[in-house]
């Protein structure tokens, strides 16, 4: 992939998805910088930075801090999320509106923006961000999810536009259900066969932050599986 030497922060490099996509950077040959709230969840091989990507000086301090050990942020994933179970518009509360919207949309608004600041005049830089099936697809129950996930996209494609002709480039990937021993615990009688894997969308991650995926820029890569 010709990625070798260059520098990513993995945000939610912990998680389910997240820890996937630094395992497959690390074998790469990258330095990988994962954030994570949770200072016990240590990975081998990657430099751990304790940072809220939902909090604006968190986020700040974590590109300042990279930088400065490292040189520069090539390349950036946001895995950061969450979601909250079926409930229709009338009964969600004013919180789980915001926790969606923050945890989603705030988190990628901030790395993003920090992300193409940093990137700037380097004439590199990959920033991936992770919207949804229901963000490209929304169903009713699930309006607060599929409204801030549809922000990430939106979000994506507008900061392509704005970044075109740099040299840096930003894209979402929009997964279906993912893989995850958590989604798995949650859904016990689902068909995981049509779900999509981890290792699938780390392996799109890692082509879109490649050289040759350099000419795709606002793109919402749609990784639905059987769904």
């Amino acid at each position: 992939m010709g990625l070798n030497g260059k520098t990513a922060i993995v945000t939610g490099g912990t998680g389910g998805l997240g820890r996937v996509v630094v395992q497959r950077f690390i074998r790469e040959g990258m330095n990988v910088v994962v954030t994570s709230r949770d200072h016990q969840s240590a990975l081998p091989g990657v430099e751990m930075i304790a940072a809220d990507v939902t909090v604006e000086k968190d986020v700040l301090e974590l590109f300042k801090n990279t930088v400065s050990r490292h040189g520069s942020v090539d390349i950036l994933v946001n895995t950061v999320g969450g979601f909250l179970p079926e409930s229709n518009v009338a009964d969600v509360s004013l919180d789980d509106w915001q926790r969606m919207m923050t945890i989603n949309l705030l988190s990628a608004f901030l790395c993003t923006r920090e992300g193409v600041r940093t990137m700037k005049g380097r004439k590199f830089g990959r920033i991936i961000n992770i919207s949804a099936l229901h963000g490209i697809q929304p169903m009713p129950g699930k309006a607060p999810y599929s409204i801030a996930k549809a922000g990430v996209a939106l979000l994506s494609e507008l900061v392509a536009r704005e970044v075109k002709g740099t040299g840096i480039t930003v894209n979402a990937i929009a997964p279906s259900i993912i893989v995850t021993e958590a989604n798995k615990s949650s859904m016990p009688k689902a068909d995981i066969t049509r779900w999509v894997s981890p290792q699938e969308i780390a392996e799109a991650i890692c082509y879109l932050c490649s050289e040759s995926g350099g000419a795709i820029n606002g793109t919402i890569l749609k990784l639905f599986g059987g769904l």
